[in-house]
């Protein structure tokens, strides 16, 4: 064999090994862009779920079981009660508009950045959520004349309060922080193959 013969054949391999290369690489690009379509999906589902519950909660529970009472006390538990809720049903519907604008086709610098919008969006209602629930807290009992300052209602409204605190404690260190974390890993990974 001559030597140009040896050239081509070894630049024939290059290719081949060129493009193969390439093919595994899309290849993965594809499965590593999997895991965080599922989980942005899965996002997208609880942000739909969160527009339909509170609805189906306040017009099959608590609208039937609600007697109209011509009171102080009435109209100040609805007042309380029905702020909080259209304030947090607007930012409900936000959040689903935002994740919802979430597309795997654009960019992974723009889906990363808009995961990270979502991601302060997120923490910024859930706080606000949780700095007003007292107060929606206050109306229901209100609206039901459920005594808040007896004997009697001491020990439901602790357990009440536990829970809340609870509650505070393991979505913010868990719930939200750790969803975006593995969300945010997993994009990192696209992005680190695209470097390569």
């Amino acid at each position: 064999m001559e030597l140009i013969e040896l050239q081509n054949i070894w630049q024939q391999y290059d290719k081949k090994l060129s493009e193969n290369t390439r093919l595994n690489k899309e290849i993965l690009r594809i499965i590593l862009k999997s895991k965080p379509q599922k989980r942005v999906t899965w996002i997208k589902l609880k942000a739909g779920f969160n527009l339909i519950l509170p609805i189906v909660l306040v017009l099959g529970i608590l609208v039937p079981g609600v007697e109209f009472r011509n009171e102080p006390d009435f109209y100040i538990g609805t007042i309380l009660f029905g702020t909080f809720f259209l304030i947090t049903y607007y930012w409900a519907v936000r959040y689903y508009l935002l994740v919802s604008k979430i597309d795997f086709t654009n960019s992974i610098t723009l889906i990363k950045k808009n995961i990270r919008q979502i991601e302060k969006y997120k923490i910024k209602i859930t706080k606000f959520g949780y700095i007003f629930m007292p107060l929606a807290m206050i109306g229901i009992f209100l609206i039901a004349e459920i005594p808040i300052l007896s004997k009697d209602s001491f020990l439901p409204i602790s357990l009440i309060i536990l829970v809340f605190i609870v509650s505070i404690y393991y979505t913010f260190k868990y719930s939200i922080s750790e969803r975006f974390r593995k969300l945010s890993l997993e994009i990192d990974e696209i992005v680190q193959l695209e470097k390569e």
